[in-house]
């Protein structure tokens, strides 16, 4: 199988997600193409951005469907239009309000991290379409994990400037070495973002560590291959 997808968007109708594994490569249209037309995604809608590393979120309306803009966020209330992000390490996370029938997606590296992107999506959920937080749910896809994101001081102290949780460690530090959690991190800025605990969910699969399941920038010497995260309303 070339794809995983997540049981707890399986019970809403409207959703269609799944996540490629390293047995493809998102990037490679044929590749995307045929997970598409296996599982059902409208290919000649995918939409998907020129991931820069940032925090920019775009709007996928009638007439941008198929464009392409730099952006590392990316939303949209139109059925058939297929959202999909790039990753290898660095964070998805899909965002459904199950509700208005609105869905979102954001590439958290450690810059977009910083910079809050999943509250930035939030956001934008908000100010076009109404969203309420309480009927949002997030899911944080496979990533690297804290067991393997050694950083450096400098980075690391950057992180823990910014952000502290009296309830949950976001950063390790073990044997002198670095360490930063970016689904916890993360977690932290989708609740403090008004998202319910319980409406976040982890997949809790570092990419790092199951190398043979997924692509791995730092475990496959600085791979150019990506997994995609799609996610589609029906």
């Amino acid at each position: 199988m070339d794809y995983i997808q997540f049981d707890c968007l399986e019970k809403y109708p409207f959703i269609k997600a799944a996540f490629t594994n390293k047995n493809i490569d998102a990037k490679n249209k044929e590749d995307i193409r045929n997970i598409c037309d296996e599982l059902g995604f409208c290919y000649n809608n995918l939409t998907f951005n020129k991931q820069v590393h940032g925090d920019k979120i775009n709007i996928v309306n009638n007439d941008n469907i198929g464009k392409v803009y730099e952006g590392d966020g990316i939303v949209t209330n139109l059925q058939n239009v297929p959202l999909l992000i790039f990753v290898a390490d660095c964070v998805p996370i899909a965002l459904v309000d199950t509700k208005n029938e609105v869905i979102g997606l954001a590439h958290a590296g450690w810059r977009g991290t910083f910079e809050e992107i999943p509250k930035k999506l939030i956001d934008k959920m908000k100010s076009e379409y109404n969203s309420n937080v309480e009927d949002i749910i997030a899911v944080i896809g496979p990533s690297i994990g804290p067991c393997c994101y050694e950083v450096s001081y400098d980075l690391f102290n950057k992180f823990n400037n910014k952000f502290t949780n009296d309830n949950k460690s976001l950063y390790i530090i073990k044997e002198g070495r670095y360490f930063l959690d970016l689904w916890s991190i993360n977690e932290h800025v989708l609740y403090a973002s008004g998202i319910k605990i319980d409406n976040i969910i982890h997949s809790n699969m570092c990419t790092c560590c199951n190398d043979e399941l997924f692509h791995s920038y730092r475990k496959d010497d600085k791979t150019s291959k990506r997994m995609g995260f799609l996610l589609q309303i029906v």
